[in-house]
């Protein structure tokens, strides 16, 4: 009787103890399982983010990022100065209606214009020079795929929309804007000597540091793009914000837009304005 209780015993611990093993077991599984899924979720994260900045997308994301990190521009000072800047006009109903905004609030602002549009819209053109805001070159046509062949077929582009410019504006611009930003997914190869050899011929390239992303082809209301051009600003003293005068919902915000930043001084660009510059911040940073 004594052997059979202790025999059962034994029997007793030895079932505890391959109850306490396969817990241990278990546990250990699932703790392994947990750090193979997070690693796994690491390691996805990792290559989704090498797919994100690869190639053209890499130019893209960087250009977005310099834009954000450059935080002044220009003189020194206390000041509070923005830059309007309209890019890939003119356009008779919505440029008019830009002109009519900015001559009531007596503001000057700079439009990089399109030559074929320039020749397209003489009066409207000339009405940008008469009433005091300065002019740069964007491009003839708006082809980036032409534009940025080669250094010599954005050249001969960018020599047909000077002449044209000269001929119907009566002005020689020195300012000019690379379409899609002095560094973007089509120019990647031939933007330092694009710019050099504009450089030797006496032209300033002006990028930007805040938009009202009025061109990404997203249906923004008029509110969305004053939101959008306040939240990229971050604070800066310095800005120059890039709109286009040729959307509808851009001239919609305009009024609200230039009281959303009365807190600014609005001038035009000069020659003696400091840049910003995608390529040149990229290089020294």
């Amino acid at each position: 009787m004594y052997k059979a209780r202790k025999k059962r015993r034994y029997r007793e611990n030895d079932f505890r103890m391959f109850l306490f093993a396969a817990f241990m077991i278990m546990c250990i599984g699932i703790v392994s399982a947990l750090i193979a899924i997070k690693a796994f979720a690491v390691q996805d994260t990792d290559v989704s983010k090498q797919k994100m900045i690869s190639d053209a997308d890499f130019f893209a994301a960087k250009k977005a990022n310099m834009a954000a990190c450059h935080i002044e521009t220009g003189v020194l000072s206390n000041d509070k100065t923005m830059y309007l800047t309209f890019d890939d006009g003119p356009s008779r109903e919505n440029t008019d209606a830009v002109l009519d905004i900015l001559k009531e609030k007596n503001i000057k602002a700079t439009f990089f214009v399109i030559g074929e549009y320039v020749e397209k819209y003489p009066e409207t053109a000339r009405r940008i020079v008469s009433e005091g805001h300065t002019v740069g070159i964007h491009c003839y046509v708006h082809d980036y795929n032409t534009l940025y062949a080669s250094k010599e077929s954005y050249i001969a582009d960018f020599e047909k929309a000077y002449e044209t410019v000269k001929n119907i504006m009566g002005v020689e611009p020195k300012l000019f804007r690379f379409p899609g930003g002095s560094i973007n997914a089509y120019n990647k190869d031939v933007c330092r000597d694009i710019i050099e050899e504009m450089e030797k011929r006496g032209f300033i390239y002006y990028d930007w540091n805040a938009g009202v992303e009025d061109a990404t082809g997203k249906d923004s209301s008029p509110s969305q793009l004053i939101k959008n051009a306040r939240e990229s600003t971050l604070g800066r003293k310095k800005i120059v914000l890039l709109a286009h005068d040729r959307v509808k919902n851009t001239v919609l915000c305009l009024d609200g837009l230039i009281d959303e930043f009365s807190d600014y001084v609005m001038k035009p660009l000069t020659e003696d304005i400091t840049p910003v510059q995608f390529v040149r911040f990229w290089e020294e940073n």
